[in-house]
């Protein structure tokens, strides 16, 4: 079970909502999903506190706590018992906790793909190829043979890196690679790519 736990400001924040009737939280969760969206105008909150008679820093604060709420629940992709969980911790009502929960699966694949266009996208290889170069001899030198390595490397975002490496460098190059590919499978890393996703 996958649960979201809230620092005390944030359910403080989001304990204002049990202040409130059903049409009026409501119209606060749908301003949080806009603002999730980024249709964000600091003048559309100013009128719903406006119009609803409420506090702009506390609506505001409101739409904060809940636009975290449903950005993690997207990112762990919670099913509907670990949502419920997790807000029972700011004590909605019925028809509030309702509401999140409706909002939440209507939107979770949209606010999923949203997250997935802001995360880092690196670009991976696509092809490398390789030369062993070797200087068998100059004027000054006859005994000394100094290989080096010419590699093209070519990513997918279509960049073509050539770089030079004598055998030091190469070794040194498979060693941290070897380390990050062992990184990879490591249970601390699989724990991680679960909340980055």
């Amino acid at each position: 079970m996958v649960i979201i736990y809230f620092n005390n400001e944030q359910k403080e924040d989001l304990q204002f909502l049990q202040e409130l009737s059903f049409e009026v939280g409501s119209k606060i969760v749908q301003v949080s999903i806009d603002f999730f969206k980024g249709n964000y105008n600091p003048k559309l909150l100013q009128n719903v506190s406006t119009k609803l008679n409420l506090p702009q820093l506390k609506v505001e604060r409101c739409v904060y706590g809940l636009s975290y709420l449903f950005t993690e629940s997207s990112k762990l992709s919670l099913s509907k018992s670990d949502f419920l969980e997790s807000i029972n911790a700011i004590s909605p009502t019925k028809e509030i906790e309702e509401c999140l929960l409706e909002s939440y699966q209507k939107n979770r694949e949209e606010m999923r793909r949203i997250l997935s266009e802001m995360s880092l996208k690196l670009p991976s290889i696509d092809s490398l190829q390789w030369r062993l170069d070797v200087q068998i001899s100059s004027r000054r030198t006859s005994n000394e043979a100094k290989p080096v390595y010419l590699l093209k490397l070519k990513t997918s975002d279509n960049r073509t890196v050539w770089f030079q490496a004598d055998y030091n460098e190469l070794e040194s190059i498979t060693n941290q690679l070897e380390i990050a590919l062992k990184e990879s499978k490591s249970q601390h890393y699989k724990r991680i790519k679960k909340y980055i996703k």
